[in-house]
């Protein structure tokens, strides 16, 4: 994981004590597979919170799992025709049980690896995939006309 600033996308590893850049602007966490996303979303007026990517033992084999946690509860609509494998969903911000206030969205995709198919390689190819075919729908939404629908629907 690093940490990156919202604004000037300025990186810093993991170990960086310091949560806010020298831009002032309070820095979020970031697996380096979804950087270029976040800044993606970020340059099209989304709040980003965090994105992660992990890939557990499962069941049958592995699962990896991408998530990209916003501020903000953002409207499906946002995010029609989303690439195959990836979800919008909500949550609530918890602590110790509680929930500490409105819900958020979610970006998730869930990829599931076989036995025959958990070997790094491939679970890195089908990452790449995945990421690779968000990030081209991202490339797709024009960053002014993304801006003025969050905008239009209340969540800016």
């Amino acid at each position: 994981m690093m940490t990156m600033c919202p604004s000037c996308y300025e990186l810093y590893s993991d170990i960086w004590s310091k949560p806010c850049c020298k831009c002032t602007n309070k820095t979020i966490s970031v697996s380096a597979e979804l950087i270029r996303i976040v800044q993606m979303l970020i340059h099209r007026g989304f709040k980003v919170s965090y994105a992660k990517c992990y890939t557990d033992k499962d069941q049958d084999g592995k699962l990896t799992q991408l998530e990209i946690g916003f501020s903000e509860l953002y409207l499906q609509a946002l995010f029609n025709e989303l690439p195959p494998d990836w979800e919008l969903t909500d949550e609530y911000p918890m602590y110790d049980g509680y929930a500490l206030g409105e819900p958020v969205a979610v970006l998730t995709c869930t990829i599931e690896h076989p036995p025959s198919e958990c070997d790094q390689e491939s679970i890195d190819f089908q990452k790449e995939i995945s990421i690779s075919n968000l990030e081209t729908w991202l490339e797709g939404k024009d960053p002014d006309a993304c801006k003025s629908l969050i905008v239009l629907a209340g969540c800016g």
